[in-house]
This record gives structure tokens, sequence and C-alpha cells, in this order.
């Protein structure tokens, strides 16, 4: 009976301590979260944008600088800052013409960690 009251009071559960750390490492990812959601949510409007561009009649069959500038209306539309007439790659393959986004943000985190997050995507759009 006494081992089974000293094991109890052995078991008791975390201390302040160990409760601290664990407040300490959640807090670290709910901020990183919410530092990169507002990149995510932007990056979904980049993707929007391109995925539009296989089915609107009046991207199918441009040529690469107006269909470069058809992309570029459409992503100041949608409030979109990150991608730059210099992101955006157009190539003719075929008759497609292949629309290839790439591009990097840099989220300031703390003191002087970064995160840089990378986006690579690409659509096929008819070029007849």
């Amino acid at each position: 009976m006494q081992a089974m009251r000293t094991m109890r009071r052995q078991q008791a559960g975390l201390s302040m301590i160990s409760w601290m750390l664990v407040i300490v490492i959640a807090g670290f990812f709910v901020m990183m979260g919410l530092r990169l959601f507002p990149v995510y949510m932007e990056h979904f409007s980049v993707v929007s944008s391109l995925n539009s561009l296989k089915t609107d009649s009046e991207a199918i069959g441009k040529g690469p600088g107006e269909l470069r500038d058809h992309l570029l209306k459409r992503l100041d539309i949608n409030d979109v800052s990150a991608v730059h007439s210099d992101d955006i790659t157009i190539e003719r393959n075929g008759d497609q013409n292949v629309v290839h986004v790439t591009y990097d943000v840099d989220v300031p985190f703390m003191g002087n960690l970064d995160f840089l997050v990378h986006f690579d995507n690409k659509v096929e759009v008819p070029a007849h």
C-alpha cells in the first residue's frame, strides 16, 4: 500500500517548467502559422488565376506577350503583390502555351530569422 502512494506522488504530471516549455513550443508554431498564412492565401490567388486561363476565351489563342499581360491584370485584380512580370515565363509547346510562374517570398519571422517560401506552378493554355 505504501509503495502505491509513493508511485502516485511520483506520477503527478508535468512540472511548471515543463508546462512553460510546452507553451513556448506551441506559441512558436502558432506564430509561424500566423506569419505564413497570408503568403499561402496569396499563392491560392495565383493558382486560381493561372487555372482560369485554361478556360478563359480571352486568353485562348493569345500570344505570349498578350497572355502575360492578361495574367498580370488578373493578379492585380486579386491583389497579388509577390508575382512580377519577370517571374512569368511563357513557352510555346505545339498547340499549347505553357505559362510558368516561379517566385519566392521572404517572410520575416523574428530577429534575423526569416522564412523563404518557393512557389513553382505552370498551366497549359490552348494557343489556337
